[in-house]
């Protein structure tokens, strides 16, 4: 089961001249955007120019880096250990640091760029373990616009302006929804500059007006075949499936995800459909988002996030914790709401298991 740690230990200490720059070089480079730079000491240097990437490399640094990564902390850490004793990246740069969280206004940002030999890389962070950065996430359930997607668009743009050519853009999760966000609102000087765009695993776009002409030329959107969270708001066909060493929630890691031995490990392992979990999850998930008006839609983000936030919670790791020794603050927040409320959101929420059992049968009978 080939996964990015494979190809670090195959390719990792190939130039780009022996192995071109590729999908795995990418996957990977994306995966870097969610370390956590702001903790160690080269940040602010970092803000308006490049510096060589090897100098995050640090013993000191690696278990800094690792914090705001959803999987498994030990899983990353020795991700990163891996890639930075790999000769293949060792004069690759790093900088253009762009951080941007409030919880007043509910956004979680922050995009980097890389600069690799000719080719600049501009990556925007996905959600992290921040309750902000989740709740910003369902917020896309019932605003048109999320405050990262401008934000996105304006570090685009300033990128492309700086470094003229040879530029692609990526993103994971939300930071794939950001990327292709920001190619899509750029004007068409500014994307005759970008040569490739690659969403992973983001969802789509509650009002989705755009032209897809360019995918398979331009724009990549690749999600894993046992999907949850990049067929959000999309149902199109507009996608390239992978396939993951996880199931579910777990699959959307990217370092779970399979890389093609045919290939020579340079790019993901393709497969021609979603499993059938996925395809009853799309189904149920969109039509019940269509069902129900974006005030029903907000009032239901707002209990939830209300419920997580009773008891001054910032990361998800606290509120599992808290959860279990503090169950009983969260009930009471439950019970503060009144009858007519709760039994509207409690519908709600039987609607949508309902639909998926249903669309489920539906498509395992197929």
């Amino acid at each position: 089961m080939a996964t990015a740690k494979t190809f670090l230990k195959l390719k990792g200490n190939d130039s780009f001249k022996k192995t071109p720059f590729c999908e795995a070089d990418i996957l990977i480079m994306t995966a870097l955007s969610y370390a956590n730079y702001k903790d160690s000491f080269y940040f602010k240097e970092c803000e308006d120019k490049f510096i060589n990437l090897s100098i995050f490399g640090k013993s000191t640094l690696i278990n800094r880096l690792g914090k705001n990564y959803l999987a498994l902390g030990k899983t990353y850490n020795n991700f990163l250990v891996q890639f930075f004793t790999c000769e293949r990246y060792k004069d690759v740069e790093v900088g253009y640091f762009y951080d941007y969280f409030s919880t007043k206004k509910e956004i979680q940002f922050f995009a980097l760029s890389f600069k690799i030999e000719d080719k600049y890389l501009v990556v925007f962070r996905g959600t992290d373990n921040s309750i902000v950065g989740w709740k910003e996430d369902f917020n896309m359930g019932f605003l048109d616009k999320i405050p990262a997607q401008s934000e996105a668009r304006d570090y685009a743009k300033k990128m492309i302006s700086k470094f003229k050519k040879n530029i692609i853009i990526s993103g994971h999760s939300k930071g794939g929804n950001l990327a292709y966000y920001s190619y899509l609102n750029l004007n068409k000087r500014e994307k005759s500059k970008v040569l490739k765009v690659y969403n992973f695993d983001g969802p789509g776009f509650r009002v989705d007006k755009y032209d897809y002409s360019e995918y398979g030329k331009k724009l990549c959107k690749i999600v894993p075949e046992d999907d949850v969270f990049g067929i959000l708001f999309d149902e199109s066909n507009n996608l390239d499936i992978t396939q993951s060493t996880r199931v579910n929630l777990a699959g959307h890691d990217l370092l779970t995800w399979k890389l093609d031995s045919k290939t020579g490990y340079t790019s993901l392992k393709r497969r021609d459909e979603l499993t059938s979990y996925a395809i009853a999850f799309r189904e149920t998930v969109n039509h019940w988002l269509n069902t129900y008006d974006s005030e029903s839609i907000q009032e239901l983000v707002t209990f939830v996030f209300k419920f997580i936030e009773s008891n001054n919670i910032k990361t998800l790791g606290e509120l599992l914790k808290d959860f279990i020794f503090s169950g009983n603050i969260y009930l009471q927040t439950i019970e503060d709401y009144d009858e007519a409320t709760k039994v509207k959101l409690k519908k709600m929420v039987h609607n949508l298991f309902r639909i998926y059992l249903k669309n489920l049968l539906t498509d395992r009978k197929k």
